[in-house]
């Protein structure tokens, strides 16, 4: 069993042996862990704020969809009001060249609103995607989040037992 005070060798290949003692071998090793837990809350930080930027990314495109959908609903009314008046009747005798007109932009705008409502649907399944994502976002946000507080958390129960073995050693020296 080894006690504070007690020398250590360490040996390191090429090097010279160095000495320590068991209180600096703690030391050595509560900050090693403590940089490596420094590491992990910076990468976790970082992986935090990819997070928020693809966020941001997925909200523009949601409110680009948005407009997209309002001028494609816009149309679509459009659309609808020109084939209702094209198709209302007003008089019993229509001239044939006239019947022949409306026909004609019944028919295209019939293809128009088809397009539109294809578009239409398009953009809604778009947008049911990019929600997904941003739930999904939200969520890994959150576990990043609770991962940062609690790698926080060990690093300051790591410090505090550092501290408390170095108050130990001074104690006994």
């Amino acid at each position: 069993q080894l006690h504070f005070g007690q020398k250590l060798l360490i040996l390191y290949p090429k090097k010279k042996m160095k000495k320590l003692t068991i209180a600096n071998a703690y030391q050595n090793y509560w900050s090693y862990i403590m940089d490596k837990i420094k590491k992990e809350i910076r990468l976790f930080k970082l992986l935090e704020k990819l997070k928020k930027r693809d966020l941001y990314n997925h909200l523009n495109n949601v409110n680009l969809l948005n407009e997209e959908l309002d001028k494609t609903n816009q149309l679509l009314s459009k659309i609808n009001n020109i084939i209702q008046e094209n198709t209302e009747k007003t008089d019993n005798y229509i001239l044939g060249a006239n019947f022949k007109n409306k026909s004609k932009i019944v028919n295209v705008m019939s293809k128009q609103k088809y397009i539109a409502e294809n578009k239409k649907g398009f953009l809604l399944e778009q947008k049911n995607k990019t929600d997904l994502e941003i739930a999904k976002i939200f969520i890994q946000k959150d576990k990043i989040e609770k991962k940062v507080h609690n790698k926080k958390l060990e690093f300051g129960e790591y410090q505090d037992l550092k501290l408390e073995i170095t108050n130990r050693n001074f104690k006994k020296n």
